[in-house]
Parts: structure tokens; C-alpha cells; sequence
């Protein structure tokens, strides 16, 4: 078992953990929550693992894990996750990633065995492709998590081919109802990168109706509407961000939905620093007044030492890789209200 935790938390990504607090009346954020990565990623052991659990235990009771399609243990690693989050108190929420970590997530992020079969082409109206990958969400499905998310980012397809866009929307929509036969309380869902449709409306605002269908593709079977989102990369500073900066979300979303942001972080190197990440963290209740987000999680707990990140993602932990707390650890504690 300890050999399959450490591998799982050391596939970058693997593991994304959401910790939310209450809900309390008028509260902008009905909970907020973080990337539990363990301290020295990728070199960490059990011990930093555990650690994750029990540093999480202040902090709420929601832990998400994310794992790559292409991870070849995700099941298993899965499985042990969810029996520690039980043993922790936490409610797990899993997710599976088909598209590749790097490359704007415009390539599909395949196992090998699959990559052989799909060929130089891969495409998800091909057999060889979807019911692999079906198999695989079934798989994170019979474990009754109760939040499946089954894209993370999955707009930045479009961009790279709006047509394997709409075929994979077609393997979702059909997913999603084989999932709810394995589970049936499972809330089933994808995620989209929130700072592109801001760029996009911005570029065209009298198309956002068309922009939206982007999202409603995958109506009715989205019981969550998730985000992510990093401001600093067209931002120099939190103070440049527009204060409607995610006001424009409700134009996208119904009134009912379930609105989570599953990542979202400002560097503390490259394109920031930490006396910026503080100012971006306190402005998030300002900036989310309107939307109201039920889950706002920040993007990670522990600086990762990854090339595959890229240096101002990997910085935007709320602590240095060795365990020491940023300013912005402090300001997200208290705005976690605990």
C-alpha cells in the first residue's frame, strides 16, 4: 500500500485536495479549500503523505484527487485514498484527467496500451480511445465517490479542435449515465479554465451566448459547474483584475448550479511574489461576492519542485517545499474562517 501512496502523490497532479469549511450565511465563499501537496514533492515519503491528512483536519472536510488518464495505478492509488479520507473524516470527490498536463491540455493523455492501439491520430469516436476511458471512470465510479469529476480543464480542447471537442462531449454525456447506474448519488461533472472565456468575452462580448455552449454541451448531465483560474498570467498585479472579473461567470451558469472553482492560485515567483499572492487572496470575497461559489479551493499547499508545472504554477503554494508558511498561508487561514 505504501508503495502505490507514493506513487500516486507523485504523479504531478495526482492529488488535489479541496478542504471546505461551512457555509455561513451572506459569506461570498461557502468554502474555501487548497492543493494538499505533500512538503518536499516530488522527493516526499509516507510520513509527508499522512502529514497531508492530518494537516487537512483544521481545515474542512472535502478532499479531491485528481489523476492523469494515463496514470496506470489511478485506481488503486484512488481506492487508498478514499480509505484514508474515511479514516480522516474527509468526503472525497475524485477526478480524472484525459488530456495532457502540458501543451494547453490539447492532446489527449492516454495510458501506453491504449496509445498503441489509437495510433498517431487518437480520437475519442474511436473505439480503441473512448471505451478505454470509460472503463477507467467506471472503474473511480464503483468506489461511490460522492463528487466525480471526469475533465479537468476540458475547454482547452476546443481550442486545440472543436470537433474532438464535441466528440468527446458525446462519450461524456453518455458516461455520465453509466455512471449514475454504478452510483446514483454520485454528482457527476467536468471542469472548465475560467480566464479564457474571460479573454474570449472580453475579445467578443456581444458572442457569449455561442461562448456558453461551450459549457452547455454538456447539459443536462453537469451536476457541478467547476473552474479554475489564474489571473496572474494576464495580470501583472491582483489590483489590475477587474472587480467583475468573475461576475461574468453567472452569464454562463443557471441560477441552480452548483458553482465550485477547483484551482485557483497567484505565483510567488516569475510573474509574482508573496506580498501579491496576499493582495489576490484578500480580494477573493470581493471578487466572488456575486457568484457565490459553494468550494473555492487554491491551487496548491506546498510548492511542487516539477519541471512539469512550470515555475510560476509550481510557486503558487501557500508554503515553501520545506514546510515553511508564505505570508499567504496566513491570509488564506483566515479567510478560511478558522
Amino acid at each position: 500500500m505504501k508503495r502505490r501512496l507514493l506513487v500516486g502523490v507523485g504523479a504531478l497532479c495526482a492529488v488535489l485536495v479541496v478542504l471546505t469549511g461551512a457555509r455561513l450565511a451572506g459569506q461570498a465563499i461557502g468554502g474555501t479549500g487548497v492543493a494538499l501537496t505533500p512538503s518536499k514533492f516530488p522527493r516526499h515519503g509516507a510520513a509527508e503523505v499522512r502529514a497531508m491528512f492530518d494537516e487537512g483536519k483544521t481545515l474542512g472536510k472535502y478532499a479531491v484527487f485528481i489523476y492523469q488518464w494515463s496514470q496506470e495505478d489511478r485506481t488503486s492509488v484512488a481506492r487508498t485514498m478514499m480509505e484514508m479520507s474515511k479514516d480522516a473524516g474527509y468526503t472525497p470527490i475524485l477526478a480524472l484527467s484525459p488530456t495532457t498536463l502540458t501543451e494547453m491540455r490539447g492532446k489527449l493523455d492516454m495510458p501506453s496500451s491504449v496509445q498503441r492501439r489509437a495510433g498517431r491520430r487518437p480520437t475519442f469516436t474511436d473505439k480503441n480511445v473512448h471505451i478505454p476511458f470509460i472503463q477507467a471512470a467506471l472503474e473511480l465510479a464503483e468506489l461511490k465517490p460522492p463528487y466525480l469529476c471526469l475533465a479537468t480543464e476540458i475547454n482547452f480542447l476546443a481550442f486545440a479542435g472543436i470537433e474532438e471537442y464535441v466528440k468527446f462531449a458525446a462519450v461524456y454525456k453518455r458516461l455520465y449515465k453509466e455512471v449514475k447506474k454504478v452510483s446514483p448519488q454520485t454528482k457527476v461533472f467536468v471542469s472548465f479554465q475560467w480566464d479564457y472565456f474571460q479573454i474570449m468575452a472580453t475579445r467578443e462580448p456581444k458572442r457569449i451566448s455561442e461562448h456558453r455552449k461551450l459549457i452547455d454541451i454538456f447539459r443536462p448531465e453537469l451536476d457541478v459547474v467547476a473552474f479554475t483560474s489564474y489571473p496572474s498570467d494576464h495580470y501583472k498585479a491582483p489590483a489590475e483584475v477587474p472587480a467583475n472579473y468573475y461576475d461574468r461567470i453567472s452569464e454562463y451558469v443557471k441560477p441552480s448550479d452548483e458553482i465550485h472553482f477547483m484551482e485557483i492560485g497567484w505565483p510567488t515567483s516569475g510573474t509574482g511574489t508573496e506580498a501579491e499572492q496576499v493582495a489576490f487572496i484578500e480580494r477573493l470575497p470581493s471578487l466572488m461576492a456575486k457568484i457565490k461559489p459553494r468550494v473555492v479551493a487554491w491551487s496548491l499547499l506546498h510548492d511542487v519542485d516539477t519541471s512539469s508545472l512550470g515555475g510560476d504554477l509550481a510557486s503558487t503554494g501557500l508554503k515553501h517545499p520545506d514546510g515553511r508558511p508564505k505570508a499567504g498561508y496566513i491570509s488564506f487561514s483566515k479567510l478560511a474562517g478558522k
